[in-house]
């Protein structure tokens, strides 16, 4: 029996965040828990002080089990890094059929076999050795000569190809990751880890979006994650280590303060364009151990965050240029992430990429229970990972499917199972 019992576990540079749901009819959860603590010993999604992190995850998911009074259980988990690898490959089958020289109905068996065919096709390729493949995205498909075909179930052909873009991530950061979870007092399936960005896509993209084409932009503690869109398909994932966790770093040397001082100052005073700063405004800070704290320039304070943004930002753009052309970024960029709560970053962003910034929270209309705390960009990849977790086993059909005659759960859980990678 299917667990009625999600739990989402976001393993940030910054903050570990668990939350804890219950399905329900309708294509619905119940958030009944939410934890929320600091992080340490992980940065840009590479496990540096196993026992410190699984410290952490334990707080966070004791938090949550709290305040659900259940346990943590059927845990999905984010992953990201500059480990990951993506790769487009095609994949390619024979659809049999009882009459010679007669097209065979294609079915979703043929459609799983393609998209494997095609993730095999990758993972054999040198390099990829010590790699789990996390995704396999179809972009679309080919029957015979005809091509983009969005869904070939139910259709007639000799030949099925399939491009798909297929995701992996190298063992070693998996496996300490997982090592973390299982130090915490807690067990996961290896397979339910989710890729930041695809987690996020289930949270703040709209299907318009997808569609018209965007960039997704999550800026977090530890990494920029982008991932973007064309014609409703996952073109493109990068990963650029630096984020919210730096600026940080820039404020305590330049202030000769604490980390935490710096955070709060950050958040409280910061402004990623220094000229909209009031120049005559001072804030205390805070000395270290100790030392006795000074009066400094608010400017002084966004001037630093500017430049590091600056940098930030003129990374992401040239890393991430080439992979789309600005007239099909109908949507523009959608930013979210902790670091998304900056003043003045959505203007950083539209001056470096000259695309239109949407500041984007999580959709929570599919959520019932102690939802309203989790209105917040910081939020988006927490309940992505519900909404990914909830569709690989309840989710409702794609518009373009149906299911309503298709046979036995296992073929249905199989078709839902491509629906969720494809959209």
């Amino acid at each position: 029996m299917k667990s009625t019992i999600i739990t989402a576990l976001d393993i940030g540079s910054t903050t570990v965040r668990s939350i804890i749901a219950k399905t329900l009819a309708n294509n619905r959860l119940e958030v009944i828990g939410i934890g929320e603590c600091p992080s340490e010993g992980i940065e840009r999604g590479i496990v540096k002080d196993i026992q410190a992190l699984s410290n952490q995850v334990r707080k966070s998911l004791e938090e949550a089990e709290h305040a659900a009074d259940t346990n943590a259980t059927n845990i999905y988990a984010n992953i990201t890094g500059e480990h990951i690898r993506t790769q487009v490959g095609d994949g390619r089958i024979a659809i049999p059929t009882d009459t010679p020289n007669e097209p065979g109905d294609i079915d979703i068996e043929h459609v799983e076999q393609v998209i494997n065919d095609a993730k095999n096709s990758v993972k054999i390729q040198k390099g990829f050795e010590r790699h789990k493949i996390l995704h396999g995205i179809p972009h679309d498909y080919i029957i015979d000569s005809q091509d983009d075909i969005r869904n070939p179930v139910n259709m007639n052909g000799f030949h099925l190809t399939a491009k798909v873009l297929t995701i992996l991530s190298e063992l070693t950061p998996m496996r300490n990751l997982t090592k973390c979870i299982e130090l915490s007092g807690y067990e996961m399936d290896q397979d339910n880890y989710v890729l930041t960005h695809v987690a996020l896509s289930h949270s703040v993209l709209s299907e318009d979006e997808r569609r018209l084409g965007a960039v997704l932009m999550d800026i977090g503690g530890g990494s920029c994650d982008i991932s973007i869109y064309n014609r409703g398909s996952l073109e493109k994932v990068l990963v650029i280590p630096m984020a919210g966790k730096a600026i940080t770093e820039d404020l305590a040397i330049g202030l000769k303060t604490t980390l935490a001082s710096a955070e709060y100052i950050k958040t409280q005073y910061g402004n990623a364009i220094a000229s909209d700063v009031d120049q005559t405004l001072e804030i205390d800070v805070e000395g270290i151990s100790g030392r006795s704290g000074s009066r400094r320039p608010q400017y002084l304070v966004s001037h630093v965050i500017q430049h590091r943004v600056e940098e930030m930002l003129a990374m992401c753009y040239n890393r991430s240029k080439d992979f789309y052309t600005p007239e099909l970024v109908t949507a523009g960029i959608i930013l979210t992430g902790g670091s998304a709560k900056l003043e003045g970053i959505s203007t950083s962003i539209t001056n470096a990429f000259n695309l239109q910034v949407k500041i984007a929270k999580p959709d929570l209309s599919r959520l019932e229970g102690i939802s309203s705390r989790l209105d917040d960009p910081a939020f988006a990849t927490a309940v992505g990972l519900l909404y990914y977790a909830q569709g690989f086993e309840h989710e409702a059909p794609a518009r373009s499917f149906n299911l309503g005659d298709l046979g036995s759960s296992k073929f249905v859980d199989k078709l839902k199972k491509i629906i969720k990678d494809f959209t």
